[in-house]
């Protein structure tokens, strides 16, 4: 173990964007380097724009070292920032430390929550020369360790105080780590030790269902300094930091690759190929497809076939997760601990692990976070943060917009060591191995990252583990809180929404029957309802339900791509063919059967006929009838998928039936020929009657030549 010497940059101003597209830019501030003494501290003038807090405020620039031991004088940066509109003349800076160790994690909560009294002798008390109105300064305070007789390893509750006239206008709460054994570097004993995993996600922005191959956003997360980059160079921030191999393990939204790679911007796509690669220096668990809120799926009461057709959405242009990345996790989100309804609903579409950020406590003490959850549909594994370090790591580290951390980075590194090591004294051999849990949307700064990291694998208590030596720990045998049967939490998609994107998914399943692969159109298709469904969306809650509409719209355009035609027409003979014109504007052969249903039984159909129609072409179908009669009849026009379902929207056209025409007109032209025929025998026999010709006594009878003559 070494002790850590100097002061801790502070991290950079952060922007803060609103969704609907407002930004307000916080300009940089200078930061001015710690004056040796009080009385020498350099003044920087505070230009930023931000509305002036009504009182003073105190900042922890630097502690050092993070961890003191006999001999060591703890020094001490602490930033005045005087917003005010009034300068500080002749006040001071005191500094108190209690006397006596924390030892629980309750009493740490209520020491930083304020709800515990500040010790009330100061061992140390510094003037602060003026600090003009809109200006900060940063002192440096020195205080001898030894002095303040502290007794066993563990934090100490340190306040730093800001007097003006006597009265207390600012202060600062922090941990005074003490252990008293000697730094000399010795090994740690891995009996002793609380072990720490650590997990972020990837997952993006919300997708646009009206184009979810649109990679305009994922070009500003994926920049370099931006949240995704940021968050997959921390892997190897961690591993270095610590020394351990797979210290930060990733669960990672296959999509967001996928939509990555497939993109022609060569920053998103390189990008895309360094996560593809990280599962060789980490362990990469894959997400479902877009990272649905699988709490919105459960409470939509969908059947679990529709389920896992929610949560395996097809990856963009055939993309595949690679071999070295580990077995799926459902992460369900928010803050709030999961129901049991969403681990059921997680578990009965395949995934049998979860990540819990909340929820599963024991009712007494820390312990592992690791335990299995029964569900109807099965046992999850369940991976369970805890929040207390989770939330310290994220405060010293995360610099992304909105990430609402209120600790300077060397507050957030002295509470996660305050709470390891409360932990780590909770009994011999009881030390458990803990989770944290990176947010989603986590942009680290990695220096701060680093400095925290190397705080924990210092301190003598903490060692940092891969994922997996925690997914292979015993489960502790204890008692804890249980988890609400059914419980909403606010920002989950309404299920009436849910229930129609399914509708939605549904008939394009039927629709994709029309094609030799239906894959060939889900594939495109699906991604459009699978994103308003995803995590990213419950951060834009105005738009969400017109994307849910874009996304069904997606699915009825594509219905329409199959449409079909028939003229209305005059039918005179008992039978014959009715021409139905069927058009595809889809990019795939389709096959459809054409189906004819008359309102009456004068007019039988005598087929189906069943053909294939090209892509973005149009192919005539006759269709053989027979007429029992005459009549006016009203044929309903369907195009039907090889499932029996409509491939398009039925037409209806009005067909007249004179079934007895062909036969009376034959009759009529017989009855015409035989009329004539015998208007000639009668004429014939009027012209024999001539007195010119002769009568039969005066002919001679004819001579008959062959053998059938006669004379």
């Amino acid at each position: 173990m070494s002790r850590r010497q100097g002061g801790l940059r502070r991290r950079a101003a952060t922007v803060v964007a609103l969704l609907a597209g407002l930004a307000a830019v916080v300009a940089p501030v200078a930061v001015a380097d710690a004056a040796t003494d009080p009385a020498t501290a350099q003044v920087v003038e505070d230009t930023a724009d931000d509305v002036p807090s009504p009182v003073p405020t105190l900042g922890l620039r630097s502690l050092s070292p993070a961890v003191a031991h006999p001999g060591d004088d703890l020094e001490i940066v602490v930033r005045v920032d005087n917003p005010t509109q009034a300068g500080l003349a002749d006040a001071t800076l005191e500094v108190a430390v209690a006397w006596q160790p924390i030892f629980s994690r309750s009493t740490l909560a209520a020491w930083v929550d304020g709800t515990t009294a500040r010790p009330s002798q100061a061992q140390l008390e510094a003037p602060v020369d003026s600090v003009s109105p809109g200006a900060y300064r940063d002192f440096t305070l020195t205080l001898p360790v030894d002095e303040l007789g502290l007794g066993a390893r563990g934090p100490f509750r340190l306040a730093i105080l800001l007097r003006d006239d006597g009265e207390v206008v600012a202060q600062l709460r922090t941990f005074l780590m003490w252990d008293p054994s000697p730094d000399d570097g010795a090994p740690v004993d891995d009996d002793e030790t609380v072990r720490l995993s650590l997990l972020a996600s990837l997952t993006g922005p919300p997708v646009d269902p009206a184009d979810p191959l649109d990679t305009r956003r994922l070009a500003g997360v994926t920049a370099p300094g931006e949240p995704l980059a940021r968050a997959l160079a921390a892997v190897a921030e961690a591993e270095t930091a610590t020394g351990t191999r797979g210290a930060l393990a990733l669960a990672v939204d296959p999509a967001l690759v996928a939509t990555a790679a497939a993109s022609g911007n060569a920053q998103i796509s390189a990008w895309a190929d360094r996560v593809t690669q990280v599962g060789d220096t980490t362990d990469v668990y894959p997400l479902p497809p877009y990272d649905p809120d699988l709490a919105a799926l459960a409470r939509s009461g969908l059947s679990v076939p529709a389920l896992q057709a929610a949560t395996t959405t097809p990856l963009p242009d055939g993309w595949t997760v690679p071999s070295t990345w580990g077995a799926p996790l459902a992460w369900p989100a928010g803050p709030a601990a999961p129901d049991l309804a969403t681990l059921d609903a997680a578990r009965a579409t395949g995934f049998g692990t979860a990540v819990l950020t909340a929820g599963l406590s024991p009712t007494f003490g820390t312990a592992t976070g690791l335990t299995t959850v029964p569900t109807e549909h099965g046992d999850v594994v369940a991976l369970l943060a805890d929040q207390p370090v989770s939330q310290a790591l994220a405060d010293a580290t995360d610099v992304a917009p909105g990430s609402g951390s209120t600790l300077t980075t060397a507050e957030a590194v002295q509470r996660l060591l305050a709470e390891t090591s409360v932990v780590s004294a909770q009994g011999a051999g009881a030390e458990p191995h803990l989770l944290a849990v990176l947010p989603r949307g986590w942009a680290p700064d990695v220096d701060a990252l680093r400095t925290a990291l190397e705080a924990l694998s210092t301190s003598g208590w903490v060692r940092v583990d891969p994922l997996p030596a925690l997914l292979s720990a015993d489960e502790p045998t204890i008692e804890r809180r249980p988890l609400d049967a059914a419980t909403p939490q606010e920002g989950e998609l309404h299920p009436d929404e849910v229930r129609r994107l399914d509708a939605a998914r549904t008939s394009l399943d039927e629709l994709a029957t029309v094609a030799a692969d239906p894959a060939e159109l889900v594939a495109p298709l699906a991604p459009a309802l699978a994103a308003p469904t995803s995590v990213a969306w419950r951060d834009a809650l105005d738009a969400r339900p017109a994307a849910v509409t874009a996304a069904v719209d997606v699915v009825n355009a594509a219905r329409g791509s199959i449409t079909v035609a028939a003229p209305d027409a005059l039918l005179i003979s008992a039978a014959g063919d009715l021409p139905v014109l069927v058009s595809n504007a889809l990019s795939t052969d389709v096959t459809v059967t054409v189906v004819l249903r008359p309102d009456t039984p004068r007019l039988v159909v005598d087929a189906t006929p069943t053909t294939v129609v090209p892509a973005h072409d149009q192919v005539r179908v006759n269709v053989p009838v027979r007429a029992l009669g005459s009549g006016d009849v009203e044929v309903v026009v369907e195009v039907l998928t090889p499932a029996g379902t409509p491939a398009a929207t039925p037409i209806t056209l009005q067909l007249r039936v004179q079934a007895g025409w062909e036969t009376a007109g034959t009759a009529a032209a017989a009855g015409v020929v035989g009329l004539l025929f015998v208007l000639g025998i009668w004429r014939t026999i009027r012209r024999g009657r001539s007195t010119r010709r002769t009568v039969d006594a005066a002919v001679a009878d004819p001579v008959i030549h062959g053998d059938a003559g006669r004379s």
